[in-house]
């Protein structure tokens, strides 16, 4: 592969004597959906040019011309092209992928009108923004490809020509001069920019060095390595164009350590200049291109890359580490701990962390082996432990009952001998998010500007104070200028300072506490964060989580212990990410309340007999409808997102009437029939001609081409035919005839559609839009597991569609078949393969699910989940609380599930031969829509099961335990039992114990 050459000259990496649209065929066309794309030859004068002929068929989507070019690529460049056109305006896309495949870096021009002649296009790297790859930002050493991109505006047909493409290297191309107010023999201005770095001399009472760059140049930043420590009366940086006018950049009024960086985002100078205000002992300077600073979190990226691992959290190191929340259950914000014991007080606030100090060795995260844990195994109390040789540090974070967050620090001496440290509580500007998970002001770092201790409390900027149980040692509190506090740390030379003020935003602080446990003791520091506001004590009791979940609904064996505490957390996670009412998806990226999530979450509450917070849901959000009845996607604090999603109308209904058959209150119903009349309305006049809703972007995936989504439509169906219900209920007879057939209308358009686009494309899935025809396992699953779909879809395409999952997924997982993430969405297929009687297929889902939790002790998972755990990618938001939802309904389905159309209920249809030996499985009181079930079930011998089940049930049962082979005798109550086949046992009176025998030979085959 090509290098690029070293500086000097300006560098064409591509030009046109290397002209890449000199053969259309080297160009590859990609379009999306029913869209079109032709590439041809053309010309641009004498010179070659790329044909891109484009239609967007009457819907929206893309088109892209791509081209495979591998070499290197240089931190500062220009892209250059000329282009011209004709057609409508859309949004034209220049991506560079690098040569991994997976990492885009993009510039888009939106609303482009292109021209009729030929117009010359700049983009610099400036102008290049990381848009997705597991890479998480940074800077492109390998380019891999080149992509030209139309993006439906417009949409539309039309023409695009291209020509004299080119990637010119904007590195400096002539050596930099410097000149110094003195120096010292051996350190020379010139040698500032070299390892031995400029010195001036000793009784220069006010030393600077100056870079002439000769060419005006774009910098981000200047890293300073002082030859003895920072001046202590702090320095100055300037800058200039013509060495006539000068510019402050940056003045540090204190500094320390040996190394400064200077943040200069974007600095257009020639000349710049350092000046100090003392005699000092010199200097190596490293400038620093505009990459360096283009974020303030790639600034400090680029500080963690020179300093030593662990100073700073794990993202800065471009590494993921997951976290999780810790809250309470009454909707108001909770705090977020990380793998490596890192606690964000609050959303999109500062974190406190430790290190520590013992026999004269600084310890951080990366010294140490970490393990974490949830209170219990299952509460959303969690906990990180540190481990070393001699001793253990477990951090506990936990919420009061009025909702102030704890943390407790516990230090465990594991010698024979009194052990001393010293330990570190750090407050900084970080959040426990990365950048990569951005939204708003959430990800990344958070401002500090002001740190003060009085009062027995560490007071940040005004707004937090952090209360300790016993008073430090020491308090540390230091600028950003004044070096890195986790240097001084390990150099043992923090210095108390009672407050600082930093007017960059970076300032940090520590408290020291020591610590000397006698052998084999423990010795314990409690921390508290509270708004300085706040009334309440800090000795106040923490949140009672047990009150709040089913500890008892499930038990079972073996590894099925493991899969229900998992969906205890589940659903505390759905609890603790609550803002007020709203029903969230995550605890930071996803604080926005969504409809189709909310009503989902809303499903697994229900069923975890958490009613009252859905009561509180749905009169939040129902109000939120237009007048046209049309319901809101999402609503956040800036009130309602009106973007088209047509699968909001049904869910609104679906919800209400799960509510209803879940709490039987007929009072909300009747206070909300406005709300379900509207929506039914509006479902109805969406129609289209072919009887299917319009076009819509409910799936992200449709963001770029909007399309007849059947997800939209089986949504809605289910709204409809539970307005039936609800009508009847509130004695609407008339109304409820009138929906019955628009029922019946919508579901012969939705299943003829689906069999129609089936026979169109020649699939032998089920697809999951007109358009794109696509495969979507996930969207099926949710019509057969919560939908109640599964008899109205050919069961043929249905079985298809899952063996297709089933075998690209094994792939997979085998590495057969290459993959770079998945989304724990896929979750609910357990769910679909119950209810298609592929217990073994959705074991073995569940099994691997629970393997890949991030981490696992703490039970949860991404919203996208990345094959390199710690790729520095998107993850959504952790954790995802529509999948903990789908986890719960998944795992429920296993012990037992509802059949509406015959009113049964499905027993033990999941459930692992495993988890029913020794103790058994048991159900206490799990709420279904036939009545709260009680159950147990359990192995006698190889050949016997025993059932029992208790009264309160109005529905058939129908038990289908796990069974090495065929039944060959029941008895219930002890009398001989004739309803039952080779695998299940129908129940017509619910309480009964029930003796399930096996024939010898099958079982002893198992």
């Amino acid at each position: 592969m090509p290098s690029t050459p070293a500086g000097g000259t300006l560098r064409t990496l591509m030009n046109k004597h290397e002209d890449f649209f000199a053969e259309a065929t080297a160009w590859l066309a990609v379009a999306s959906g029913r869209a079109e794309l032709k590439l041809s030859q053309a010309r641009a004068g004498s010179g070659p040019a790329l044909r891109m002929d484009f239609d967007f068929k009457g819907g929206g989507g893309f088109v892209v011309a791509r081209r495979i070019v591998e070499r290197s690529m240089p931190e500062d460049y220009v892209l250059r092209l000329r282009l011209r056109g004709r057609g409508p305006v859309n949004n034209l896309e220049i991506k560079l992928v690098d040569d991994t495949g997976q990492n885009v870096w993009r510039h888009v021009q939106k609303d482009l009108a292109l021209p009729q002649r030929w117009t010359k296009t700049k983009v610099t790297s400036r102008d290049m923004e990381f848009a997705w790859g597991p890479a998480g930002g940074g800077v492109m050493t390998t380019l891999g490809a080149i992509e030209i991109a139309i993006v439906a505006g417009t949409g539309g047909a039309g023409t695009l020509w291209l020509a004299d493409l080119a990637i010119e290297d904007c590195s400096p191309s002539a050596a930099p001069r410097l000149a110094a107010s003195s120096t010292q023999p051996g350190f020379a201005a010139a040698d500032a920019l070299g390892e031995s770095g400029w010195k001036p001399d000793a009784n220069d009472p006010k030393p600077w060095i100056m870079i002439d760059s000769v060419k005006p140049r774009t910098l981000g930043g200047l890293i300073i390595d002082w030859l003895a420590d920072a001046p202590a009366s702090g320095f100055c940086v300037r800058g200039s164009l013509s060495g006539r006018s000068w510019k402050t950049l940056h003045v540090a009024l204190r500094a320390g350590g040996a190394r400064s960086y200077v943040y200069l985002p974007d600095a257009r100078v020639r000349f710049l200049r350092l000046e100090l205000s003392a005699p000092s002992g010199g200097a190596a300077l490293r400038p620093q291109s505009f990459e360096f600073s283009r974020s303030i979190e790639a600034f400090w990226h680029n500080i963690a890359k020179y300093e030593p691992r662990g100073w700073h959290p794990r993202w800065l190191h471009r590494e993921q580490s997951y976290w999780t929340p810790s809250g309470i259950a009454n909707g108001t914000q909770c705090a977020l701990m990380n793998e490596e014991a890192m606690v964000e007080v609050a959303p999109g606030s500062f974190s406190i962390e430790p290190m520590l100090r013992v026999r004269e060795r600084l310890f951080t995260w990366t010294d140490v082996a970490t393990t974490q844990e949830l209170a219990q195994g299952y509460l959303p109390v969690p906990s990180a432990t540190w481990q070393a040789d001699e001793w253990r540090l477990h951090i506990k974070a936990e919420t009061t009952v009025s909702g102030l967050l704890r943390v407790r620090y516990g230090f465990e001496n594991l010698t024979a001998e009194p052990l001393t440290a010293s330990l570190f509580v750090l407050l900084r500007p970080f959040q426990v998010t990365p950048p990569w998970q951005s939204f708003g002001k959430l990800g990344g770092v958070s401002r500090i500007h002001d740190l003060a201790w009085r009062e027995g409390a560490m007071h940040v900027n005004e707004s937090t104070r952090v209360v300790p149980s016993t008073a430090p040692a020491t308090f540390a509190a230091m600028s950003f200028d004044e070096g890195c506090i986790a240097g001084r740390l390990a150099a043992g030379t923090l210095a108390e300072n009672a407050h600082t003020h930093d007017a960059f935003g970076f300032a940090q602080g520590a408290l020291c506490f020591e610590l000397a446990p006698k052998a084999r003791e423990s010795r314990g520091i409690v921390v508290t964060c509270m708004p300085v506001a706040a009334g309440a004590r800090i000795d106040e009791p923490a949140f009672n989580w047990d009150a709040k979940l089913p500890v008892t609904q499930w038990s079972a064996g073996a590894w099925g212990a493991d899969a229900t505490r998992a969906a205890l957390t589940a659903a505390a996670h759905v609890l603790v990410t609550r803002s007020g009412a709203a029903l969230q998806p995550g605890p930071r990226r996803y604080t926005r309340s969504w409809i189709r999530d909310g009503t989902i979450m809303s499903a697994a509450l229900l069923r975890m007999g958490r009613v009252e917070e859905v009561r509180e849901f749905v009169r939040w959000y129902a109000p939120f409808q237009r007048a046209d009845g049309f319901v809101p996607c999402c609503v956040d604090g800036n009130g309602a997102d009106w973007l088209v999603e047509h699968d909001s109308h049904g869910q609104l209904i679906a919800l209400i009437a799960d509510y209803y058959r879940f709490s039987a209150d007929a009072t909300l119903v009747e206070e909300l029939w406005t709300c379900v009349a509207r929506a039914v309305e509006c479902i109805e006049s969406l129609l289209e001609v072919d009887g299917l809703l319009p076009i819509s972007v409910s799936h992200e995936g449709y963001l770029a081409q909007p399309v007849h989504s059947y997800w939209d439509d089986f949504w809605a169906l289910r709204g409809v035919r539970d307005a039936v219900e609800l009508a009847r209920l509130l004695g609407k007879a008339d109304l409820a005839g009138r929906w019955q057939a628009l029922a019946t209308r919508f579901a012969a358009a939705v299943f003829s559609s689906i069999e129609r686009t089936r026979k169109e494309r020649d699939l032998n899935f089920i697809p999951g839009s007109i358009e794109w025809a696509d495969f979507d396992p996930t969207s099926t699953a949710n019509a057969i597991a919560l939908l109640d779909m599964l008899d109205e879809l050919d069961r043929g395409a249905v079985e298809q569609t899952f063996d297709r999952y089933l075998y690209d997924w094994r792939r997979k997982r085998s590495g057969a078949l290459a993959w770079q993430n998945y989304t724990p969405y896929e979750i609910r297929i357990i769910g679909a393969f119950v209810r298609l009687g592929r217990r073994d297929a959705a074991l073995e889902l569940l099994r691997f699910f629970l393997a890949d939790r991030r981490p696992p002790a703490w039970n949860q998972w991404p919203e996208i989940a990345w094959r390199d755990p710690r790729a520095p990618a998107h993850l959504g938001d952790l954790p995802h609380t529509w999948i903990a939802a789908e986890y719960v309904l998944a795992v429920r389905s296993l012990f037992a599930y509802e059949r509406p159309a015959d009113r049964a209920l499905i027993l033990a249809a999941g459930l692992a031969p495993e988890w029913i030996a020794g103790a058994g499985v048991s159900v206490a009181r799990m709420p279904t829509l036939y009545g709260n079930l009680s159950f147990s079930l359990r192995r006698l011998d190889a050949q016997t099961l025993r059932f029992e089940v208790a009264s309160g049930i109005t529905a058939t049962l129908i038990l289908r335990p796990p069974l090495p082979g065929a039944l060959c005798s029941v008895t219930v109550n002890g009398e001989p039992c004739t309803t039952f086949d080779q695998d299940s046992v129908t129940l017509v009176n619910a309480a009964a114990a029930v003796i399930c025998i096996m024939s010898y030979a099958a079982a002893g085959a198992s």
